[in-house]
């Protein structure tokens, strides 16, 4: 009678079991990411609102008029876009869908100007960079942080200083404001309740930090730099200020960051090639996926899922 093999026997099913599990199990946080991102380019001559699906690049257009179109911002609690446009004699707040239908004017009042709009995460309010005297004409107006309702009502300036406030950001609890700041000589990065109270400094150096923006889980605060001198990179902070660290570590411009809704990678921009172009990178600075290739310039690229 022939002997069974049972040290081979036992091999193959380890390898069939190993082939199993190696099927099971979870991707790894550094997997291809998934999601679409919303930008503003001015691939026609002046700037339009674009979307590009990450996994396939396909590019659609969501505006397509003579106006300018720009800083987008994905609004989650309505699945919408919100964007500041010229479109109607002056810079207004306006909403629309993931297809680019179902155009809302939200704001826009004569001698007002709006920029850097970010929604509440309940959608119930709007924080942005504002000014009630501000023509169209002029080219240097000073912004403060407001808050209003999501009808564009009911403003209530949160800082009233006469330096210039820029690029709130709501905390993803709703309850506190981060933004940049230039009141002590140049701009650093801070955080307020939401009512304006219990205003903190984040950053204090003597390069540039701006444009704040929380993590999904709050615990961290991405923003640009050229702290390091010459060039400005991508940081991270805890959200008290604390632990700063390069995500991005260039000789180019890499700037106007955004989280994506698994916390894990960043969409920016990268001037690497001579003009601006959309990259994402993993939180660690690993990674980098290169996403648009052209001679215009890709900017203010917001993460949806």
């Amino acid at each position: 009678m022939q002997k069974r093999s049972y040290p081979k026997l036992m091999a193959l099913f380890l390898i069939i079991l190993s082939l199993a599990c190696s099927q099971s199990l979870p991707k790894s946080s550094q997997s291809y990411p998934s999601g679409k991102i919303i930008y503003q380019s001015d691939e026609l001559g002046n700037f339009e609102i674009l979307m590009i699906e990450i996994s396939s690049k396909n590019i659609f257009r969501l505006t397509n008029n003579s106006a300018n179109d720009v800083s987008p911002t994905y609004v989650s609690a309505i699945n919408q876009v919100g964007f500041i446009s010229d479109k109607n004699n002056g810079w207004g707040l306006y909403t629309i869908d993931m297809f680019g239908d179902n155009l809302k004017e939200v704001m826009n009042k004569k001698d007002t100007a709006i920029d850097y709009p970010d929604w509440s995460p309940d959608g119930k309010f709007i924080t942005a960079s504002f000014t009630e005297n501000c023509k169209i004409s002029q080219s240097n107006c000073n912004f403060d942080i407001y808050t209003m309702s999501n009808d564009g009502k009911n403003l209530v300036n949160l800082t009233k200083t006469p330096d210039s406030e820029w690029v709130p950001a709501w905390s993803p609890d709703g309850e506190k404001i981060a933004f940049a700041s230039d009141r002590d000589g140049d701009s650093e990065i801070y955080v307020m309740n939401k009512d304006g109270s219990n205003l903190q400094k984040l950053t204090d150096n003597k390069g540039y930090d701006g444009r704040p923006r929380w993590s999904p889980d709050g615990k961290t605060i991405s923003f640009e730099t050229d702290r390091d001198g010459g060039d400005w990179d991508i940081y991270i902070m805890k959200s008290d200020g604390s632990d700063p660290k390069p995500v991005t570590a260039n000789s180019t411009n890499e700037f106007s960051q955004s989280w994506s809704p698994d916390g894990n990678w960043l969409v920016y921009v990268s001037t690497n090639d001579g003009d601006n172009e959309i990259f994402i990178v993993d939180i660690n600075g690993q990674n980098q996926i290169r996403l648009t290739n052209n001679t215009y310039n890709d900017m203010s690229p917001v993460w949806a899922p």
